[in-house]
C-alpha cells in the first residue's frame, strides 16, 4: 500500500479514529513512509483538515506530535540523526505554533536508552523547569556524563547536575502529565526520577521539595511502598514540616491506626499551636472515634482557634450520624438550616446519604458511610484553605 492511499482509510468526522488508522498504517508501512516524510504528512494535515470541524491548535498540535512521535519509533532510521532532524523539521512546518513537540522527549528519552547523554540533554533542555521528571532526567544526563568524564573536567558535568536540580527546586514545578509517552518510555522517565532522587537527597539533604515531588510521584503511581519509605524518611528529617505530618495523619486514618493518628496529631499542635488545622483534624479523628468528650473538647479548641462556626455544625451533625444517632442527626441538620440558610444547599446531599446510612439496608448504610467524611473533608479543607501553603 502506498502512501497515497492512506486517505481511503480515513473516517473524516472522527479524530480519534484517524489517529489510530494512522497509527496501524504507521506500524506497517514504516519504511514506505520515511521515504516519504512530507507526503505523509500532507496526508495527515489533510485528514485534520476535512474532518467536521476545525480543532483547536492544543488539539492538532497535539495530534501532530503523536504521528511524528509512532513514526519516529517504528522507523528503521531512528538512530540516524538526520531522519530525526528532518521529521523535527516537517513537524515543525506543519504545526500551528511550529516546534518539534514531544519529539524532543520521545527522542532524548531514546538517546538515553542509548547511552547518549550529550545528545540527549539539548532535546529536553526546554523541560528543566517545568517538568520535576524531565528535568530529573537531564540531571541523570549530567551524573551520567560526569562518571563517563576521566579527565580534569570531571566535575563540570557533576556541577551541572546540581544546579538543574537547584533550578528545579527553585521552581518548584508540579508534575504534569505525559499521554503521548509509550509504556516503555514512561517506566523509563519513571526510573530515572527516582535514580535522581536518591542522589538529590544526599546532594540537598535539607531541601524539603524533594520528598514533596516524590511523594506526589509516588501517590500518582499508586506505589504505596515507595510513598511510605519517602514519608518515613521525610518526617524524620523534617518533623516540624506541616506538609508531611499532614500525609502522615491522614494515612494512618486509612490504615484505620487511630493510636497512631492521635500521635501525630498531638506532634501537629506542638507546630501549630494556635492554628485551625490541627483543631479541624482533632475534630475529625474524634468524629472516627465516637467519643463525645475528646469530640467537645475539640469543639472548644476549634472555636478558640477561629474555625467558622457553620464548619463546627457540619462537623457535628456528621458526629451524630456517625454515633447513629438519627434523632441527634436530624435535629443537627435542621438547625443548620436555620441558622445558615445561604448555605443550607450543603445539607441537601447529607439528607440523601442520612437516608442511606439508617436505612437498615446493608449495602445503603456502607455506601453513604464511605461518602461521608471525604465530602466534608473537601469542604473543610477549601474553607479552611489546608495545603495552600
Amino acid at each position: 500500500m502506498g502512501v497515497g492511499t492512506v486517505l481511503d482509510l480515513m473516517p473524516h468526522d472522527d479524530p480519534d479514529q484517524i489517529r489510530e488508522r494512522f497509527r496501524l498504517y504507521i506500524r506497517e508501512n514504516s519504511d514506505a513512509i520515511g521515504r516519504s516524510l512530507p507526503l505523509f504528512f500532507a496526508h495527515v494535515v489533510s485528514a485534520l483538515e476535512e474532518g467536521d470541524e476545525r480543532l483547536p491548535d492544543p488539539d492538532y498540535n497535539f495530534f501532530l506530535d503523536g504521528i511524528a512521535c509512532e513514526v519516529f519509533r517504528n522507523s528503521s532510521r531512528i538512530n540516524d540523526p538526520a531522519f530525526d532532524y528532518e521529521l523535527g523539521a516537517i513537524l515543525a512546518e506543519h504545526k500551528r505554533n511550529g516546534g518539534r513537540g514531544v519529539l524532543d522527549l520521545v527522542s532524548g528519552l531514546h538517546s538515553i536508552r542509548r547511552g547518549m547523554y550529550h545528545k540527549a540533554i539539548p532535546l529536553l533542555k526546554k523541560y528543566r523547569y517545568i517538568d520535576p521528571l524531565i528535568g530529573s532526567a537531564i540531571a541523570y544526563c549530567y551524573i551520567q556524563a560526569g562518571r563517563m568524564e576521566t579527565d580534569h573536567l570531571q566535575s563540570d558535568p557533576l556541577l551541572s547536575a546540581r544546579e538543574q536540580l537547584m533550578a528545579m527546586s527553585e521552581h518548584r514545578p508540579p508534575l504534569v502529565p505525559h499521554p503521548l509517552l509509550d509504556e516503555e518510555e514512561a517506566d523509563l522517565l519513571s526510573s530515572l526520577f527516582w535514580d535522581v532522587y536518591e542522589q538529590a537527597r544526599e546532594w540537598f539533604p535539607h531541601d524539603e521539595w524533594f520528598p514533596e515531588i516524590a511523594l506526589c510521584k509516588a501517590g500518582e503511581d499508586g506505589d504505596n511502598r515507595r510513598y511510605d519509605s519517602v514519608l518515613t524518611e521525610a518526617i524524620s528529617s523534617f518533623p516540624d514540616d506541616i506538609r508531611f505530618l499532614r500525609r502522615a495523619f491522614q494515612g494512618a486514618l486509612e490504615r484505620e491506626s487511630l493510636e497512631s493518628a492521635a500521635v501525630i496529631l498531638q506532634r501537629m499542635i506542638r507546630v501549630m499551636p494556635d492554628g485551625m488545622e490541627p483543631a479541624y483534624y482533632g475534630l475529625k479523628l474524634a468524629t472516627i472515634t465516637g467519643k463525645a468528650e475528646i469530640f467537645y473538647r475539640f469543639r472548644k479548641q476549634a472555636i478558640i482557634r477561629g474555625i467558622p462556626l457553620y464548619l463546627i455544625h457540619l462537623i457535628e451533625y456528621i458526629f451524630e450520624i456517625l454515633r447513629r444517632n438519627q434523632e441527634g442527626a436530624v435535629e443537627t441538620r435542621k438547625r443548620f438550616s436555620v441558622l445558615y440558610p445561604r448555605i443550607g444547599y450543603i445539607m441537601d446531599l447529607f439528607t440523601y446519604l442520612e437516608e442511606d446510612i439508617f436505612s437498615g439496608d446493608p449495602i445503603r448504610q456502607k455506601r453513604g458511610l464511605q461518602a461521608l467524611l471525604p465530602i466534608v473533608d473537601r469542604f473543610a479543607i477549601s474553607v479552611l484553605k489546608i495545603g495552600e501553603e
